[in-house]
């Protein structure tokens, strides 16, 4: 989640849509639900509470990622073959409209796949040079390919951000 603007604003309202995401799912609730709910508890608010929502659900039983995204910029899949595909999203972001309508992308799990995903203050400097820069880090460890963008980010931001920068990353193992 990245809350609209920067600083301490943001990272509360982040936060908090985060732990609503996580609770629900916890108890058990759905994609659907969970979105629709914490959508109208942000938007009850008089206070403009705007959050972006990029999330991936792995679902290791069915074999399958779930990329959902509101308002997030593109997300990644690095395979294990160096191939990276790109998972977009649209809509506007949680908390501004009173129903919210997802964008869920759903992809098969592959061994050693590599889930990047990055905050607009990321994907703002990089541009379309970030899925080639993902292409290019040779790695296995979702900690190093994080740090490696983020560096890139910051270096061709000249050592001064604009804006709140976000790397994550996970690598997918196959258990035996």
């Amino acid at each position: 989640c990245d809350g609209m603007g920067s600083g301490s604003k943001a990272n509360n309202i982040s936060k908090l849509t985060i732990n609503l995401i996580e609770n629900f799912y916890k108890a058990g609730f759905d994609n659907e639900t969970i979105l629709s709910t914490v959508n109208k508890l942000l938007s009850l608010n008089e206070t403009e509470r705007f959050s972006t929502i990029d999330l991936c659900v792995i679902d290791t039983r069915k074999n399958i990622y779930d990329f959902i995204k509101l308002a997030a910029c593109e997300g990644y899949i690095k395979r294990s073959n160096g191939e990276v595909t790109v998972v977009s999203g649209s809509g506007l972001p949680i908390g501004v409209l009173e129903n919210v309508s997802p964008h869920i992308t759903k992809a098969c799990i592959s061994n050693m796949d590599m889930i990047v995903l990055v905050s607009d203050g990321v994907s703002d400097v990089l541009g379309e040079g970030l899925r080639y820069l993902i292409s290019t880090i040779d790695t296995i460890n979702p900690q190093t390919m994080a740090d490696e963008i983020l560096s890139r980010a910051v270096a061709d931001s000249s050592g001064v951000t604009k804006d709140d920068m976000t790397v994550v990353c996970v690598r997918v193992f196959e258990t035996v």
